[in-house]
């Protein structure tokens, strides 16, 4: 084939030569080594950077996901970074070897993004699967109808702009402030979706963008944003302050109280975080990744549920591997007494509730850290916010389709497509590239309380996550991006395509771009089976095998690191409040 032709791809597409996309290897090298190791900010160990050069990632495979965002390279690179923190623990608690090489599957590392939605059970996904009947009670918010999902969409104002509406996790405030009923049991079923969306339109077309987003977040409390671009993010008062921040920041409190070895387990060698005690106040996507990396790293994690509040169904299953959940009234003079003995022993809390639930029940981050003084053993303590946690608005609720809105992300989607509006990013990608961020700075906090001793603050962020993403790592370049609209002609979302439009075309397309067979992003074999416990005793489910992401390969044959789950799925209150 002479330099001058289409290069076939799959088949079915071409691409001219001279618009070939970029390696996801060498971009994800660059991220690593630029945007992560060499970060001042993120303050990375010697233990950890020294052996960056170690890092491998493969296969050689250029950009293919129909975004501008480095989506594949930069979860590829966190990956590579959570590979080296998992190391450098193994060789201080187990006299592991220095790694050889550490593995990171790009494949692997960009079908964990969409991680939440191949969860299946009898080749159905959660919601359409035999057990949705025994985990309805969670959905408290009913938002398993499509009226009241349709609150959680894009939509036009009546001053041209475009308003990121979202009706959390119970969609009757947002109903209440739109004049709307809050059920329509007539238009259940997706053959509605279109009359459900022109509702939305005809009320949303009232509206001004700016005294909407004022609306929602200040009298119903309720997430919601206008849909901004990069500069006009940057421009506000709050963007200023937020486009600071870094993607994680790891800071002290008593920092009087001694190191804190780690746990001895003569029965788990090899997993980084075997024996830590990791207690889970999370919901949604951001927050239970953090702890499901954790989870693979061997810790025994614990998440408090409460079957007063709704719960985000479509994404629980797969959230909850590898971890315990136990059923908790926090409000309840019980309740506080249940996590107060939890946070005795706890080694790690990471809290995804909107900021300031905590403080007011009583059981804020300053208390955890008092805990920890008086038993004269540090804790590590993340929160994960929408926001950031400087500027006016790090108080408001907010989720991944928000952070995208505001920070910009959005609208970089609509414009690689070729429209003039904003566009909902693939994936819950900053949801779940936070956990990633996330998972890493709270080894680093581990690994700073085994040898300095003193109680951590992690603080991470949607929006922080965003910006790095944008304004550090980078668009794709134009010549990136020719060659992947060119890859996927088909795939053609508009600022109202909802979450779940979207992710069966983006499925459909990437198969077409990158196949299904055996070495192919879609090879079967990067997905495993587990048993799960949701009401039925041998119940199995098939999901993707994050086991799989990273390896570590040691130089001398001493103990390797080993990624794996302790447990599957399992449904809200399944386990006692109490440790291992």
């Amino acid at each position: 084939m002479d330099n001058k032709s289409p290069i076939p791809l799959d088949g079915t597409h071409t691409i001219p030569p001279d618009t070939l996309p970029s390696s996801i290897p060498s971009s994800a090298q660059e991220i690593l080594a630029t945007f992560l190791i060499n970060n001042a900010d993120l303050k990375m160990p010697w233990e950890v950077t020294n052996y960056a050069s170690s890092v491998v990632f493969t296969p050689e495979v250029g950009s293919f996901l129909p975004t501008p965002l480095k989506m594949s390279e930069s979860a590829s690179a966190l990956w590579a970074v959570i590979g080296l923190f998992a190391n450098a623990i193994c060789r201080e608690r187990y006299n592991a070897g220095e790694p050889k090489k550490i593995v990171v599957d790009v494949y692997s590392a960009t079908l964990m993004l969409c991680s939440v939605f191949l969860f299946q059970i009898d080749g159905k996904n959660f919601i359409e699967s035999k057990v949705a009947p025994r985990a309805a009670h969670l959905d408290k918010g009913r938002n398993v109808e499509m009226y009241r999902n349709q609150a959680s969409n894009i939509y036009k104002t009546s001053d041209e702009r475009y308003f990121q509406l979202h009706g959390s996790l119970n969609a009757t405030p947002t109903l209440q402030m739109l004049d709307l009923p809050a059920h329509r049991p007539d238009l259940q079923g997706v053959e509605h979706i279109g009359a459900i969306k022109d509702i939305y339109r005809g009320v949303m077309a009232e509206r001004e963008s700016m005294a909407l987003e004022a609306e929602a977040n200040e009298r119903w409390l309720q997430p919601g944003a206008t849909c901004r671009t990069i500069d006009e993010y940057a421009a506000t008062s709050h963007g200023k302050s937020n486009i600071q921040e870094s993607l994680y920041k790891i800071y002290t409190s008593h920092e009087q109280l001694p190191p804190s070895p780690w746990p001895q387990q003569s029965q788990m060698r090899g997993q980084p975080l075997a024996g830590i005690k990791v207690l889970d106040l999370t919901k949604v996507i951001a927050g239970p990744t953090v702890t499901r990396v954790l989870a693979l790293m061997g810790a025994d994690v614990l998440r408090v549920s409460t079957d007063t509040q709704p719960d985000a169904l479509p994404f629980i299953a797969d959230g909850q591997l590898g971890k315990r959940d136990a059923n908790i009234d926090l409000k309840s003079a019980e309740g506080k007494r249940q996590l107060d003995e939890l946070l005795k022993e706890a080694d790690v809390v990471v809290n995804s509730y909107r900021p300031g639930v905590f403080e007011k029940l009583g059981l804020g981050r300053n208390w955890a850290h008092e805990l920890a003084r008086r038993r004269g053993k540090g804790i590590v303590y993340c929160r994960v916010n929408c926001y950031g946690w400087t500027g006016e608005w790090s108080g408001r609720p907010g989720y991944q389709p928000v952070s995208d809105a505001v920070t910009g992300a959005s609208w970089e989607q609509g414009k690689f497509l070729g429209l003039e509006e904003p566009v909902m990013p693939l994936f819950p990608n900053s949801d779940s590239q936070t956990g990633l961020a996330g998972g890493i700075a709270i080894m680093q906090a581990l690994l700073r309380r085994a040898s300095e001793g003193g109680c951590y603050n992690v603080d991470i962020a949607l929006n922080t996550y965003n910006n790095w993403l944008i304004r550090e790592v980078g668009l794709h370049a134009s010549q990136t991006k020719a060659s992947l609209r060119a890859l996927h002609p088909g795939f053609l979302p508009r600022h109202h395509t909802g979450f779940f439009e979207m992710v069966p075309m983006l499925l459909q397309t990437t198969m077409k771009s990158n196949g299904t067979g055996p070495g192919q992003l879609w090879d079967r074999a990067r997905f495993t089976k587990g048993i799960m416990r949701w009401g039925l005793e041998g119940e199995e489910a098939t999901y993707l095998d994050w086991r799989r992401i990273v390896s570590v390969e040691s130089q001398d044959g001493k103990p390797e690191v080993v990624f794996d789950f302790e447990s599957g799925s399992c449904m809200p209150g399944s386990d006692e409040a109490k440790w291992l």
